[in-house]
C-alpha cells in the first residue's frame, strides 16, 4: 500500500513540476498512455495524479474531449494577482513595522547589483535570479508558519505564469520590476509600514496589468 501511495505522489510531483515548468505546454492534448509509458507505470497512478491536477487547475477535463493542460487566462492571472496583493501588501507592511530581517538587507544589496549589471550591460538576456525571491522572503520574514502555508497554496500558480511569460519580459520591464522591488524592500527597512504596503501594492498591479495584456496579445489570446 505504501509503495502504491509514494508511486501515486511521484507520478503526481513530476508531471506537477512539468506544467509549472512548462514543460507540458498550456493547452497540450493528455494522452495517458503515453503519460505512463514516458513515467514507466501504469495508467491508474497516471489518473489518480490527473484527478488532483484538476483540483489543483492545473489539468481540465472536457467531457467527449478528454484532458488537457489548463491554459492560463487572464482571468486566473487577475485572481492570483487580487490575492497576492492582499496578502503580500499586508505582510509588507508588518515586516515594516519589524525592520525586516537579515535576508532582505542582502536581497537590497543583490537588487541593486543586479539593476547596475542591467543598465551597464548593451545586450539584454532575461534571467531569473534571487532578485526575485523578494516576495517569498518578506512572507517568511514574518515567522508566521500558517501564513506561509497559505502562500505556499499560491507559489505553484505564480511560478507557472512566471515561467511561461518570464522570456516575453522586455528589458525595461525587467528594469521596473528592480526598482520596484527595491522601493518595497527599501521601505522596509527603514520602517516605514504605509510606504512598504503602497510600494508592494503599486508593484503588484503593475505586474498584473502587464501580463495581462501579454495574455491578451499572445498565441493563447483566444484562451484568455
Amino acid at each position: 500500500m505504501e509503495i502504491r501511495r509514494n508511486k501515486k505522489n511521484w507520478v503526481y510531483d513530476t508531471l506537477k513540476s512539468r506544467i509549472i515548468n512548462i514543460e507540458l505546454q498550456p493547452g497540450l492534448p493528455i494522452n495517458e498512455a503515453d503519460f505512463a509509458s514516458d513515467l514507466g507505470v501504469s495508467k491508474t497512478p497516471i489518473r489518480e495524479a490527473l484527478r488532483q491536477l484538476e483540483r489543483d487547475g492545473l489539468v481540465e477535463n472536457v467531457p467527449s474531449r478528454g484532458s488537457t493542460i489548463t491554459h492560463i487566462t487572464s482571468h486566473e492571472i487577475s485572481d492570483v494577482f487580487q490575492i497576492r496583493e492582499i496578502v503580500e501588501s499586508g505582510a509588507a507592511r508588518r515586516a515594516a513595522l519589524l525592520r525586516g530581517n537579515e535576508k532582505l538587507r542582502k536581497l537590497r544589496d543583490i537588487n541593486l547589483e543586479t539593476l547596475e549589471n542591467a543598465k551597464s550591460s548593451d545586450e539584454y538576456v532575461h534571467e531569473w535570479g534571487e532578485w526575485e525571491d523578494m516576495h517569498v522572503t518578506i512572507v517568511s520574514s514574518l515567522g508566521n508558519q500558517l501564513l506561509n502555508e497559505v502562500y505556499a497554496g499560491l507559489i505553484d500558480r505564480i511560478l507557472r505564469i512566471r515561467n511561461y511569460y518570464g522570456k516575453r519580459l522586455t528589458r525595461r520591464r525587467f528594469i521596473d520590476v528592480v526598482n520596484e522591488h527595491n522601493a518595497v524592500i527599501e521601505a522596509i527597512l527603514a520602517g516605514k509600514p504605509e510606504d512598504a504596503q503602497r510600494a508592494m501594492q503599486q508593484h503588484l498591479q503593475n505586474a498584473s496589468v502587464f501580463l495581462i495584456g501579454l495574455s491578451r496579445g499572445g498565441a493563447d489570446g483566444e484562451q484568455a
